[in-house]
């Protein structure tokens, strides 16, 4: 018996259905939620870093606005601040084990022609970390840590954006 065969008669409906659903999916296409970025009536310039956080989430906006832009429509001015907190008591000694730490960024979003603020707020966002014993792993976990809040927060205010353009 050939495998064709052995499928059924249901074969080659599914086999078309499958084609057709294909087909379909190509014309679906990602955009931005505010529109197109490459034209310039979209776009964002970013206000520069002061810390090594603020660069993290200067990185994640610009990458998210579609690449640096020099003239943008819009100016973002961004502060970002980064704390530690919430130690546990834990292990042998009652070392501290375990911290939380938050990042908050605090933006203006204006209209590069007028200067009008379209939109202003501030987000957080934190992230839990275990510290071992060793003063490297220690840091390193605190930059990890903080890389990770600094993404979160760079996502809510991109979301925070794109909701006011898209008005």
């Amino acid at each position: 018996m050939l495998s064709f065969e052995a499928a059924g008669s249901g074969w080659k409906a599914r086999g078309l259905a499958a084609v057709l659903g294909l087909g379909l999916l190509a014309g679906c296409q990602a955009q931005p939620l505010y529109g197109s970025m490459s034209g310039a009536s979209q776009s964002i310039t970013v206000s520069e870093a002061d810390s090594r956080v603020e660069q993290v989430v200067r990185n994640e906006l610009v990458l998210g606005f579609g690449g640096e832009q020099q003239n943008g429509a819009y100016q973002l001015n961004l502060s970002v601040s980064s704390g530690l907190s919430g130690l546990l008591p834990g292990g042998l000694d009652n070392e501290f084990s375990a911290a939380r730490t938050t990042v908050t960024a605090t933006y203006v979003l204006k209209s590069a022609s007028t200067g009008e603020t379209v939109k202003s707020g501030s987000r957080f966002a934190d992230a839990q970390l275990d510290l071992p014993s060793q003063n490297f792993a220690q840091e390193r976990a605190k930059l990890e840590a903080e890389d990770r809040a600094a993404r979160q927060v760079a996502a809510l205010v991109r979301a925070d954006i794109a909701a006011a353009l898209a008005r």
